[in-house]
């Protein structure tokens, strides 16, 4: 009788954490905007466009210096980086994830009084140190997620969308980036398409 119950017992158990995973809605389409400064001195650097789409993703970053776009699916192992530079335009082939990734030593979630909420979701805070010393600071929402979450490739172990990080080197100041704007229209496939012959491919 134990050994026919056994099965029921496990069911029971599993049923509260099938419901909290249910909670997060996956989204495999969307366009996202972070705005990014400087912490210390509050100065503006620039913005952060993320487009993902089904396994695909391209991050762009405009400042008034340049332009640098990552490409990358996640099914593959090497991903596409372009640069603008004023006139100069360059292109480059990488692995990724790159070999030389640092080591995440801790993950630790940080209580807070208040509710945090951007964008209209509610979030939740964590604090990841690296073996090369840099922290991230995060905060993040389970009320959805994409399908390609590692467009900061620290967010690999976050469970759901990160709406604000700050990036704190070992030296040096540092720089927030917080979301103003989630975009869930269709993307045009032609966004993740590079006109190669309008850049210097380089090594």
């Amino acid at each position: 009788m134990i050994y026919r119950n056994t099965p029921l017992i496990f069911v029971f158990i599993l049923l509260p954490f099938c419901a909290l995973k249910a909670q997060t809605k996956v989204i495999g389409e969307c366009t996202l905007q972070y705005f990014i400064k400087q912490l210390n001195s509050d100065d503006t650097i620039g913005y952060k466009l993320v487009y993902v789409k089904g396994d695909q993703c391209k991050t762009t970053l405009q400042t008034s210096h340049l332009t640098q776009t990552l490409l990358f699916n996640v099914q593959q192992s090497t991903a596409t980086i372009t640069k603008d530079i004023g006139t100069s335009h360059f292109l480059q082939s990488v692995v990724y994830p790159p070999l030389s990734q640092p080591n995440l030593i801790s993950m630790k979630e940080i209580a807070s009084d208040t509710l945090v909420q951007i964008l209209g979701y509610n979030c939740k805070s964590v604090e990841l140190k690296w073996s090369d010393g840099v922290v991230y600071q995060i905060v993040y929402t389970t009320d959805i997620a994409t399908t390609v979450n590692t467009f900061e490739l620290a967010f690999k172990e976050v469970a759901g969308l990160v709406l604000s990080y700050t990036i704190i080197p070992v030296s040096g100041q540092a720089i927030q980036y917080r979301a103003t704007k989630i975009d869930l229209s269709p993307i045009s496939l032609s966004q993740f398409n590079i006109n190669k012959d309008l850049y210097q491919i380089i090594d």
